[in-house]
């Protein structure tokens, strides 16, 4: 009878040790930040997409979006990334007019910790004390003025090759391949056009390239007929103009009705379906340089994420996926380095810190390799690295190389 209850006894013992270790299981559970599968707890956070998502210049700036949208759902599908991000469109088509209640969304909204964009130079110009007072990080998949850089902004960034170095290569371009006996250059007097024209102007200059006319022309014209006459009776054989594709498209189209088959060339704020479209059987003897590569590897995944509705110039797709998985990088640095969700400026200076320390381990993009200098340009040894030159004909536009293969390192 003594010995039952010895073993009575001891089996009682043994259930407590088995609760207990249970208990002490679940109380390890709770103490870490995911659940039992090991997924981590994701914090909520808003990264809004500034642009011209709809309106005439929409068609250079959906493609980079579609990008962010594709590197956004990536992120929030991986269990192991720490937040999900919630993408938010801010369009402005295009306009700096129309940037002031896109500012005030993002800059009331407590969730946001970082903006892609401004898509345009105008509207980033408009933008940018707005961000960098308010300590959002910013950075743009597609704004070349040289000027920006030039702002002190302590939050912006840039996240292709600027103005300085597409106008220089662009003017290298006309000097040594295409050899104009008279080059006409004009532009449609805004931020991004007029410097980029200035910058080819004074690169062809110095190349003794016999310029024959230079003129600032008003954009969202329907009638270019008095500029096409111009160009005409100047003589030129070949004309630069520093702008956007719905006018480009439109000059192209008219000088062609009036026999002028000479070559155009434009920057990146022509490269767009929209420039086809608009110059329609005159696409045609055109040449484009822009800092993307619309045909490198990331194309087919575009293509096959976004379908039918996927641009057929798909200009800063890859800059846009790139630029929404930087974000993403910093948002995730800053979590692991303590941020939390209750401490959203952590996050943002997070951001800023991740890529400010881009410099000693750059960032391996689908479109180049990311790191910035001391301006937050994009650093490189040789901008024609960044650049990438095409040409239309027939109405189809193919890639011609990258201008360091093309014109030889600089």
């Amino acid at each position: 009878m003594r010995r039952s209850k010895w073993l009575s006894l001891l089996a009682m013992l043994f259930a407590f040790s088995l609760v207990a270790a249970a208990c002490g299981s679940d109380d390890k559970t709770d103490d870490t930040s995911g659940d039992a599968s090991g997924t981590v707890e994701k914090i909520p956070v808003t990264v809004y997409f500034q642009g011209a998502l709809t309106g005439p210049y929409n068609y250079l700036v959906v493609p980079s979006f579609q990008g962010a949208q594709l590197a956004v759902d990536e992120m929030n599908a991986d269990p192991d990334f720490p937040a999900t991000i919630t993408l938010k469109k801010g369009d402005t088509q295009g306009s700096g007019d129309a940037a002031p209640p896109v500012l005030e969304e993002v800059t009331s909204d407590e969730t946001t910790v970082a903006v892609i964009g401004p898509g345009f130079s105008g509207e980033s110009a408009v933008s940018g004390d707005t961000y960098n007072d308010s300590q959002i990080p910013f950075i743009s998949p597609s704004a070349t003025n040289t000027a920006l850089a030039d702002e002190g902004w302590e939050y912006w960034y840039r996240g292709v090759g600027n103005d300085a170095a597409q106008g220089g290569i662009a003017g290298e371009f006309i000097a040594t391949t295409a050899r104009p006996s008279k080059l006409f250059i004009a532009h449609d007097k805004s931020e991004y056009g007029q410097p980029l024209a200035e910058t080819v102007q004074t690169t062809v200059d110095d190349a003794g390239v016999n310029v024959v006319g230079f003129e600032g022309i008003e954009s969202g014209q329907e009638d270019y007929s008095s500029f096409v006459s111009t160009v005409k009776d100047s003589g030129a054989d070949f004309v630069f103009f520093g702008g956007y594709d719905a006018d480009f498209g439109k000059i192209v189209k008219q000088a062609r009705e009036e026999g002028l088959t000479i070559p155009f060339m434009s920057g990146d704020g022509s490269l767009s379906s929209t420039t086809m479209e608009l110059a329609g059987d005159g696409a045609d003897n055109i040449f484009l340089i822009a800092p993307t590569n619309i045909s490198g590897d990331f194309v087919t995944k575009y293509n096959d994420s976004v379908g039918g509705d996927a641009s057929t110039v798909p200009v800063y797709a890859a800059e846009g996926y790139d630029v929404a998985n930087l974000i993403g990088q910093g948002i995730k640095s800053a979590i692991d380095g303590g941020a939390s969700g209750d401490d959203l400026q952590g996050v943002r200076d997070g951001i800023k810190a991740y890529f400010d320390g881009l410099s000693d381990a750059p960032y391996e993009g689908e479109a180049k390799a990311y790191a910035f200098d001391e301006k937050h340009e994009v650093a490189t040894d040789d901008p024609k690295k960044l650049f990438y030159l095409y040409k239309v004909e027939a109405g189809e536009l193919t890639s011609l190389g990258s201008a360091e293969e093309l014109l030889g390192e600089g």
